[in-house]
């Protein structure tokens, strides 16, 4: 899913003082940190180098429009108030014939450009709730994504495993592409082609 998840522990500071991961970052591999998953929900934190300032990487993740290039089968996204620090965004996503159409509205807390939490507030989900967070290094922007979320009625192991395991990696390659911080030409070629909807005409963001 394309929303996201979980505790309140500074995220991205560990992957950049870590030299071993700071090297896997750089080689442009997104890492998973934690992922488990079983009929009921699943849950994973993956971390991803993207080489613009945080502000381009933001500008992709809150954008309703662009939503539709790296949410798997979201079919509807509306954002139904914004006051700037607090966003209600209304989608409708549907991966699947084999699980139920998920329509839910959620809240979304934003601190610009360091942390994004967000948290259910209605729908036929049973659970959502994550959080991205954003540090900016060096060599660019180390992005930790963490989701849990649980259906209202039990999906199939296998499609639940692969949108953890597929579906969070590809939606982080697409954001990065997105942004323009996949580093190389060739690398955001293959971003964008993991992007698990259409592309927006005018091409990643600059």
């Amino acid at each position: 899913m394309g929303i996201l998840a979980a505790d309140r522990l500074p995220a991205a500071s560990a992957a950049a003082s870590d030299p071993p991961l700071r090297e896997r970052l750089l080689t442009g591999e997104i890492i998973a940190r934690e992922t488990s998953s079983d009929e009921a929900g699943a849950a994973g934190r993956m971390q991803v180098l993207v080489r613009t300032p945080a502000q381009a990487v933001w500008e992709v993740i809150v954008s309703c429009d662009l939503a539709f290039a790296f949410v798997a089968g979201l079919k509807e996204c509306e954002v139904l108030e914004d006051t700037g620090d607090r966003v209600l965004v209304h989608q409708v996503v549907n991966q699947s014939w084999l699980i139920p159409t998920y329509d839910y509205v959620f809240e979304s807390l934003r601190h610009p450009y360091q942390r994004i939490d967000v948290r259910l507030l209605e729908g036929n989900l049973k659970a959502l709730d994550g959080h991205w967070s954003f540090e900016e290094t060096a060599d660019g922007t180390v992005i930790d994504y963490r989701i849990r979320i649980q259906p209202s009625l039990p999906a199939p192991r296998f499609i639940v495993r692969r949108n953890i395991n597929k579906g969070m990696p590809d939606m982080l390659a697409c954001i990065r592409g997105l942004a323009g911080g996949s580093g190389s030409p060739a690398l955001e070629q293959q971003d964008l082609g993991r992007c698990p909807g259409p592309i927006p005409s005018s091409g990643a963001t600059q």
